[in-house]
């Protein structure tokens, strides 16, 4: 009896061994296996970092349209005044957020990310301050009978004039995409855009301007003048240095 059990037993385990081996591929195989990639993603983390804050520990993010008006009040106040302020304490980041209901806010955001392929962060953002200062010659009742065509050559020699990269090298990046059977995937510039979209509707963004401060959504106003920024933005900033 105890010879038949213990035949049986080494029969169990050898036929569990052959079970578990046919299961579990070997490490060779599994190797071999093709990885699923998924939908492209950046190779960078998103984001236009205003000089002089790079390596501060205290982020705010601002979700901006050049379409709204708004957002314009925010850009103003937080490159020209907050951002100076607090210098390599705060890092401020301008982050792209269309609102579809301006049908040109797209190729606003498209023509921005061009510059800032051709010239960087420095160059984005005279670009930008640029395209808000003059934001009301892209408003709806301005270019109701503007083709994108248009749009892109009116945008592409601002950008020129104030950030001083090549009107061609723009309208280059914004042209149609000519890749055999390519009928509608955009330009060099769409891929991008379509990152800050999807992470706006991660992050639960959805009018501009909104601002996050260290990647959390936070209640401020596009009317604060600096010493508002400063009475919500101070206690962070010394935490931050308490910390260090």
């Amino acid at each position: 009896m105890t010879t038949s059990l213990s035949a049986c037993s080494t029969a169990s385990r050898s036929r569990f061994a052959v079970a578990r081996r046919i299961a579990r591929p070997s490490r060779a195989r599994a190797h071999a296996l093709p990885i699923r990639m998924g939908p492209p993603l950046p190779s960078v983390e998103l984001g236009r970092v205003l000089p002089g804050g790079e390596s501060a520990k205290v982020t705010l993010g601002a979700w901006l349209d050049y379409a709204c008006p708004f957002s314009a009040k925010a850009y103003k106040a937080l490159v020209e005044q907050v951002g100076p302020h607090y210098g390599e304490d705060l890092k401020v980041v301008f982050y792209h957020q269309v609102q579809p209901w301006h049908p040109q806010s797209p190729i606003l955001h498209e023509a921005a990310i061009a510059v800032h392929q051709l010239g960087g962060d420095a160059a984005f953002y005279k670009f930008s301050s640029a395209l808000m200062d003059g934001q009301k010659d892209f408003f709806d009742a301005n270019v109701w009978d503007k083709s994108r065509a248009d749009l892109h050559k009116t945008l592409a020699a601002l950008a020129s004039s104030s950030a001083g990269v090549k009107e061609e090298d723009v309208l280059a990046k914004l042209a149609r995409a000519v890749e055999e059977g390519a009928l509608n995937t955009g330009n060099a510039c769409t891929l991008e855009l379509k990152f800050y979209v999807k992470l706006g509707r991660q992050t639960g963004i959805h009018v501009s301007p909104t601002t996050t401060l260290n990647g959390m959504v936070c209640d401020t106003s596009s009317s604060w003048d600096l010493e508002q920024w400063r009475a919500f933005l101070d206690p962070h900033v010394r935490a931050a240095k308490g910390a260090a």
